[in-house]
């Protein structure tokens, strides 16, 4: 593990020396994450376009096997592959960050608590590289049930990243839906994943100092606005119509090679 942290405390470390802030060097790390996932976003976006393709394909064996569902699924099956389309394709990037995210986690423990194990905040740690508003990253938010009286300005950082989360994923939910109208169906299901990971980062971010989820709020927010940007300039429909364009393209040329041929 120590091995596998080092790049990520090293880079933390630079950043902050550079920046002299913690947040700032934080959002830019998180910045320089979700760049390089960029391509991971456009191949999940062209893998939607293809399922999206595939619709009516699919269609037309659900009605072939009625419901004889394994066949079903083994046609299916042989239709991805054939395509070359990953029914699975848009897991990759949600468990890169996911994993980075362990990643950052265990590299603040490092940074705060000088080893990847909790215990006594390093003293030779500078603190002002870790405030924020007056607020401390270094802390850890304590919950109580007694919201009035035992409220703590940490409190902050777990509400907004659940807020952060939210927004995050009802905007991952709306542009698969778009792309996907079969998931409209699935109402229950989507409501149940809108939840769940922002409910996860509330209980975790209750739990582990308010670096890591400063983190989690800024990958929220900038994985957000990307994944609106991919989604505007590879969006399934503009993907459609350019496979269709360079299909059709590949059609005359096979065409015309023939024609030539015989002539």
């Amino acid at each position: 593990m120590e091995t596998v942290l080092t790049p990520f405390v090293w880079l933390l470390k630079q950043l902050c020396l550079l920046f002299q802030s913690y947040p700032i060097a934080i959002f830019v790390f998180t910045l320089i994450v979700n760049l390089a996932l960029i391509p991971f976003n456009i191949k999940q976006q062209k893998n939607m376009a293809k399922q999206a393709r595939l619709r009516p394909k699919l269609e037309a064996l659900k009605e072939k096997f009625g419901d004889d569902k394994m066949k079903y699924q083994s046609a299916m099956q042989e239709l991805y592959q054939k395509e070359n389309v990953s029914p699975t394709g848009g897991c990759l990037p949600m468990l890169i960050r996911m994993v980075i995210l362990m990643m950052v986690f265990y590299s603040v423990n490092v940074i705060i608590y000088g080893s990847s194990t909790r215990g006594k905040i390093n003293p030779q740690i500078d603190h002002s590289f870790l405030k924020i508003f007056g607020l401390d990253l270094a802390q850890t938010p304590h919950f109580s049930t007694d919201v009035i009286h035992a409220f703590e300005l940490t409190w902050l950082i777990p509400i907004i990243c659940f807020s952060a989360q939210m927004l995050s994923m009802f905007v991952s939910n709306k542009q698969q839906a778009k792309n996907n109208p079969q998931m409209a169906s699935q109402g229950g299901s989507m409501k149940i994943m809108l939840f769940t990971m922002p409910v996860i980062s509330l209980i975790f971010t209750f739990q582990v100092p308010c670096a890591t989820g400063f983190y989690w709020i800024c990958s929220s927010v900038v994985n957000t606005v990307i994944m609106l940007i991919v989604n505007h300039f590879y969006s399934a429909d503009k993907i459609s119509a350019k496979e269709m364009i360079e299909e059709g393209s590949l059609r005359r040329k096979k065409e015309q090679r023939i024609i030539d041929s015989q002539n």
